[in-house]
């Protein structure tokens, strides 16, 4: 016995830290089960994100439709009241006779 304890030794010890893995694996960490559970929360938040990004991209193109119409309701106004002539615009005024 003493001889076959001897001889195999490093055997009987990586067999013992496999147990004890695998004891924590299954029974501890509850590996299948919490692997699914937060895959299932990555692609939950995944989605989310997805959202969220489809809900900016629209206040995106609101805001940027905005900014252009007030910018031409600025422009529309600067020539009406103050005669506002852009660069390489030529500026012809016409009397009513």
């Amino acid at each position: 016995m003493q001889s076959c304890i001897s001889r195999y030794w490093l055997t009987f010890i990586l067999i013992f830290i496999l147990a004890v893995l695998l004891y924590q694996n299954f029974f501890i960490n509850h590996f299948p089960f919490s692997l699914i559970k937060k895959q299932s929360i990555v692609d939950q938040e995944v989605r989310n994100n997805q959202y969220l990004k489809q809900k900016n991209k629209i206040k995106s193109i609101k805001l940027k439709a905005v900014n252009a119409t007030d910018k031409e309701i600025l422009e529309s106004q600067a020539r009406y009241r103050f005669g506002l002539i852009k660069k390489g615009e030529r500026y012809y005024q016409i009397n009513p006779r």
